[in-house]
């Protein structure tokens, strides 16, 4: 990993772990086609009796869908570490696996290592907006390596010891009404289906299907 990479990993670290000690709560998670500017409403069923009870959206077991854009509650933070609240909406763009995913990592940077063997590269396009903030004049942050993990369908939790380097990376300051999109990289195991994890560090993690 280049200097610079790396001082910025470092910096980035010691900025999450002040905010984890600084809050802490639930993400309030809603979702919206992504060519819809409605919010997405429950339908009332004809007969309640027979409506099935699904877990809270952005969970695991009830991810945001490949279709969809979610509207996460959250914070941004000043140098003192006090909070503002925020709201962002953010969603999965593109979804390229195995030999293409390694291909376009090898163009964004020709030391992207290969996949080791059993494994494959995920490269995926995201999006995100801020769309509300209680502050002007202090940004949200948002990191490819700090604030995103994949799942597999058996419930590993992929480490990220070995990083692609993505170009445009998803790592952002963004003020008020800014909107971004970049990539976001990760080894899982091959064939196998994953699921994308959003961190926030200072609220409860959401959940997106790649496909």
């Amino acid at each position: 990993m280049k200097v610079k990479q790396l001082f910025k990993v470092l910096s980035v670290s010691v900025l999450s772990a002040i905010l984890l000690a600084a809050c802490g709560g639930e993400t309030e998670v809603s979702t919206k086609e992504k060519n819809n500017d409605t919010t997405k409403q429950e339908q009332s069923s004809e007969k309640p009796q027979e409506k099935k009870t699904e877990s809270k959206v952005g969970t695991r077991s009830n991810p945001v869908k490949f279709t969809e854009i979610a509207s996460i509650d959250t914070f941004s933070f000043d140098n003192d570490a006090k909070k503002y609240k925020t709201k962002i909406e953010l969603s999965v763009v593109e979804v390229t696996r195995g030999a293409d995913a390694q291909q376009k990592l090898k163009q964004m940077n020709e030391f992207n290592a290969d996949a080791p063997d059993g494994y494959e590269w995920v490269l995926v396009k995201g999006k995100v907006k801020v769309v509300e903030s209680e502050t002007e004049d202090y940004p949200f942050q948002i990191d490819n390596i700090m604030n995103f993990n994949f799942v597999s369908q058996s419930g590993d939790v992929y480490s990220g010891d070995i990083v692609g380097t993505t170009e445009p990376a998803f790592s952002f300051e963004m003020y008020n009404g800014n909107e971004k999109e970049g990539y976001i990289a990760g080894l899982i195991k091959a064939g196998e289906d994953a699921q994308m994890k959003y961190n926030s560090m200072v609220s409860s993690e959401v959940f997106f299907n790649l496909k």
